[in-house]
């Protein structure tokens, strides 16, 4: 990490910064993924719920939001409005009655499997004329930019 008396502004590139360069291809490649979404009726958000829990179905609501990176709120209500197109149900947990398990129905489910094969191919796209050992690197390495920035704005112990 660069400590703050190595910063120099005139060295600062916006089209350079991390940041930037995630962002840019996240948008890229997620309007791209959302007109072909469209044909299915469902949204960018709402296709990551469906995959979320294609890959791990009855997911407590706090478990999707981790790994949907949706706020609770949000996701409460992009839940609901899945659950309207019958693709999800809302149950209460085996384990605790008072907490909600998220559940796909046999609609949900045939659909992700029938989008999941084209999100794959919108990811080989994305990754083409990259050798797969510098693919398996950059997952890696994204999972561990998202572990250090989990850490800011938490108390230190």
């Amino acid at each position: 990490m660069t400590e703050k008396n190595d910063f120099h502004l005139s060295d600062y590139s916006l089209e350079n910064a991390l940041p930037y360069l995630l962002n840019r291809a996240g948008v890229r490649i997620g309007d791209a993924f959302s007109s072909e979404l469209s044909r299915f009726n469902i949204t960018l958000p709402m296709w990551r719920v469906l995959a979320s829990l294609l890959h791990e179905d009855g997911q407590r609501m706090t478990n999707l939001a981790d790994h949907t990176s949706t706020d609770i709120s949000t996701l409460s209500r992009l839940v609901a409005s899945i659950e309207k197109k019958d693709l999800v149900a809302r149950v209460p947990a085996e384990e605790d009655r008072r907490s909600i398990t998220v559940r796909l129905t046999e609609g949900g489910r045939l659909l992700a499997e029938r989008v999941a094969p084209l999100a794959d191919l919108y990811e080989r796209i994305a990754l083409a004329n990259i050798p797969p050992d510098e693919v398996l690197l950059l997952k890696r390495h994204l999972r561990q930019i998202y572990a250090n920035i989990s850490s800011l704005g938490k108390p230190v112990p």
